[in-house]
C-alpha cells in the first residue's frame, strides 16, 4: 500500500491552520498552561468502541467514540505552503503577530475533537505555539525596533526585524508540524470507526490487538512530533509532512486486513454494516445489446466504468480499502434491474461505491433460444485500493 496522503485533518481550527501558513498572515497562541507537560508520558488512546447497533448505511459510532472525519484541507503538497518569514516593515510585523494572536484564539475558544491520545488543539499548541517567553521577547524586540525607526537607524531596524522574522518563522514551523501532526492521525481514526460494529461481535484479544495498533500508532506520531519541533525545516515543509504520514501506512494496512479478517470470520452473522438493494425503478434503460453467443450468464459491457470513478472520497483519502462482492439482475436486452451486496467490504460506504457502479455500468445479456439475449444474473467483484483493481468472476 503507498504513504497515505495527508487529505483530512480532525477540526476546521486545524484545517484553517494550515490554509494560514500558506498565506502573508501568521499564527499565535496565548499559553494557558492547564494540562500536562510535553514531558509527561502521552496517555494509551481510549480503546476502541464499536457501536451498539448497526445501522446504514454506515456504523455510528458509541458514546464517547470519535465521529467519522470529514473531508477537508489537503496537505498532500505541502510545497505550496512558504512557512519562511521577512519583514520588511513594522506594519508587517504587526500583521504577522495580529493573526497569529486571531488563530490562537480560535484555537482556545473553539471546542476540537480530540486525538488518539485523548487531546484536542489546544492541548499541543499551548505547549509548543509561541509561548509567553516567546511572546515577552517579540514584544521587546518591537518596541526595539520602534525606536530605531522613530532615529531613523535603517541598519539597526532591519536587524532587528530580521530577528524578528526569524523567531516568526519558528513559530510557523511548530504550528505547520502541529496541523499536520493532528491531520496525520485522522486516517487512524476513521479505521477505527470502520472497525467499530466488527470489533463489537470480535474477541476480547481482537479488540485488543487493534487498541494495541493504535497505542502504538499514536506513540510514534508524538514522538515525531517531539522531533519536529526540535529540527526547524521552513525552507521544506514537505519534509514534515512525509515525516508524520509514513508512520501511518504500517497501521492502515493493518487495520484494512484486520478489517477483511473480521468480515471474513463473521460472515454467517447478519451484516451490520448492510446496505439497501440498488433497483432500476422506471429509470428508462439504455439502447439493447446485442447477446454474447455461447454466454450462458450475461457479462459486464467493454465500457465498464472504472472502480477509482466511485471510490468514496472519505475512504479513498484515508486509506480505508476493500472489495465488494456484487450480484446483479440483467435483463434480455443487457439492462441492469437490481443490484444487492453479496460479499460485503465491511464498510458500508464501499458497499454503497460498488451498488453505485454496479447501476451505472453496461452489461451484455446472455445468449437465449435463436441467439436472442435472456434475462440472467451474474456476480462480480469490485476492490477499491490504490492502484485500482478491478475483477470479474
Amino acid at each position: 500500500m503507498p504513504i497515505l496522503k495527508p487529505l483530512r485533518v480532525l477540526t476546521l481550527i486545524t484545517a484553517a491552520l494550515i490554509l494560514f501558513v500558506s498565506g502573508s498572515a501568521l499564527v499565535v497562541a496565548q499559553t494557558k498552561p492547564k494540562k500536562p507537560p510535553a514531558s509527561a508520558s502521552p496517555p494509551a488512546p481510549a480503546p476502541v468502541s464499536p457501536p451498539a447497533a448497526a445501522r446504514a448505511p454506515a456504523p455510528a459510532p458509541a458514546p464517547g467514540a470519535p465521529n467519522a472525519p470529514t473531508p477537508s484541507v489537503d496537505a498532500s503538497h505541502a510545497q505550496q505552503y512558504d512557512l519562511r518569514v521577512t519583514l520588511t516593515s513594522l506594519e508587517q510585523w504587526d500583521t504577522a503577530v495580529d493573526g497569529l494572536v486571531s488563530l490562537s484564539a480560535q484555537v482556545h475558544n473553539t471546542q476540537s475533537l480530540q486525538d488518539l491520545g485523548g487531546h484536542d488543539l489546544e492541548y499541543y499548541w499551548s505547549q509548543h505555539v509561541f509561548l509567553d517567553a516567546t511572546k515577552e521577547t517579540l514584544e521587546s524586540l518591537r518596541d526595539k525596533a520602534q525606536k530605531q525607526s522613530v532615529a531613523k537607524d535603517t541598519a539597526g531596524l532591519q536587524k532587528t526585524l530580521d530577528e524578528g522574522s526569524k523567531i516568526l518563522t519558528t513559530e510557523r514551523v511548530k504550528a505547520f508540524a502541529v496541523s499536520i501532526f493532528m491531520n496525520a492521525q485522522a486516517p487512524v481514526i476513521y479505521h477505527q470507526y470502520q472497525l467499530g460494529p466488527w470489533l463489537a461481535r470480535a474477541t476480547d484479544q481482537d479488540r485488543q490487538g487493534v487498541n494495541d495498533r493504535v497505542s502504538a500508532t499514536y506513540a510514534l506520531l508524538a514522538k515525531q512530533l517531539d522531533e519536529v519541533m526540535k529540527l526547524h525545516e521552513p525552507e521544506n515543509p514537505a519534509v514534515t509532512v512525509q515525516r508524520f504520514f509514513k508512520l501511518i501506512a504500517e497501521p492502515s494496512t493493518f487495520f484494512n486486513a484486520e478489517r477483511e479478517r473480521l468480515v471474513k470470520a463473521q460472515e454467517a452473522l447478519p451484516n451490520p454494516v448492510a446496505v439497501a438493494p440498488r433497483t432500476r425503478g422506471d429509470k428508462p434503460c439504455p439502447a439493447p445489446v446485442p447477446p454474447a453467443k455461447g454466454r450462458d450468464k450475461p457479462s459486464i459491457g467493454p465500457d465498464f466504468p472504472s472502480s477509482d470513478a466511485f471510490y468514496p472520497p472519505g475512504a479513498k483519502a484515508n486509506g480505508v480499502e476493500g472489495a465488494v462482492t456484487l450480484r446483479v439482475a440483467i435483463s434480455e436486452a443487457g439492462c441492469i434491474q437490481r443490484a444487492e451486496v453479496a460479499g460485503t467490504s465491511g464498510v458500508a460506504e464501499l458497499d454503497d461505491g460498488a451498488l453505485n457502479l454496479a447501476m451505472a455500468g453496461t452489461y451484455v445479456p446472455a445468449a437465449g433460444a435463436g441467439d436472442k439475449g435472456t434475462a440472467g444474473t451474474m456476480m462480480f467483484r469490485v476492490r477499491f485500493q490504490e492502484p485500482e483493481v478491478f475483477a470479474a468472476k
